[in-house]
C-alpha cells in the first residue's frame, strides 16, 4: 500500500469516527433536552438544573399509607409553605438555579396551617374531602427564610409547578438524612 493510499484511509477513518462521535453527542444533547429538570433537595437548599421561575410549595404530611413505589399514597397535608420568586415586572422572568432554605434571597415565603386529605394514585393527586380546588398558600405572614425545617421521622411533598414533575416526596429518617422520591408526570416538554 502506498503512502498516499494509507493517508487517504486514515483521513476517511477519522471522518467516519468524527461523524459517529458527533452524531452520538448531538443525539445525547437532544435526548437530554427532553428529560425533566434534575432537582436536588437538601436540608438547606433546593437546586434545579433548569432553574425555578414558578412558586415552590413544601407540604408537611401526616401519612396514612405507603404505596408500592415506597412513597405516600394516602395522607393529610398539615402545613404548607410557599416560596414566591421575586421577578422584575417589566422584564422576562429570571430563573434561579438555587433556593436557599436558611438564607434570604430573591424570594419570599408564606405559610399556612391546613388539613387537606389527599389520595395520590398513578400520576395525579386529588383531595378526598368535599372541597375540590387548587391548593395555594394564602398565608398573611411573609418570611425571608423558609419557615419549615425538615424534621426526622416526617414526610414532605414539594411541588414546583413544572408540567413534567408532579413533585418530590421527602422522607427524613431518624439520622436526619433526606430521602428523595421524585414523581414524574410523563409529559414531554415539546
Amino acid at each position: 500500500m502506498t503512502q498516499r493510499n494509507r493517508n487517504t484511509l486514515i483521513v476517511i477513518f477519522l471522518l467516519i469516527t468524527g461523524t459517529i462521535v458527533g452524531g452520538i453527542y448531538l443525539l445525547n444533547s437532544f435526548l437530554s433536552a427532553l428529560a425533566p429538570d434534575k432537582i436536588t433537595i437538601t436540608k438547606y437548599e433546593i437546586k434545579s438544573s433548569d432553574g425555578f421561575i414558578n412558586p415552590i410549595t413544601i407540604e408537611k404530611l401526616k401519612v396514612d399509607s405507603i404505596g408500592e413505589e415506597q412513597r405516600p399514597v394516602k395522607y393529610v397535608i398539615e402545613y404548607l409553605t410557599t416560596c414566591s420568586i421575586k421577578q422584575p415586572g417589566d422584564k422576562p422572568p429570571v430563573a434561579l438555579n438555587k433556593i436557599k432554605l436558611n438564607e434570604p434571597g430573591q424570594y419570599t415565603w408564606s405559610e399556612e396551617k391546613v388539613h387537606i386529605p389527599i389520595l395520590h394514585y398513578d400520576l395525579s393527586r386529588s383531595r378526598t374531602d368535599s372541597i375540590e380546588s387548587i391548593i395555594w398558600s394564602m398565608g398573611q405572614q411573609y418570611f425571608d427564610i423558609c419557615p419549615i425545617k425538615f424534621e426526622p421521622g416526617n414526610w414532605y411533598f414539594i411541588t414546583f409547578l413544572d408540567p413534567q414533575i408532579v413533585g418530590a416526596y421527602i422522607f427524613v429518617d431518624d439520622k436526619g438524612t433526606l430521602n428523595q422520591y421524585m414523581a414524574y408526570s410523563g409529559v414531554s416538554p415539546i
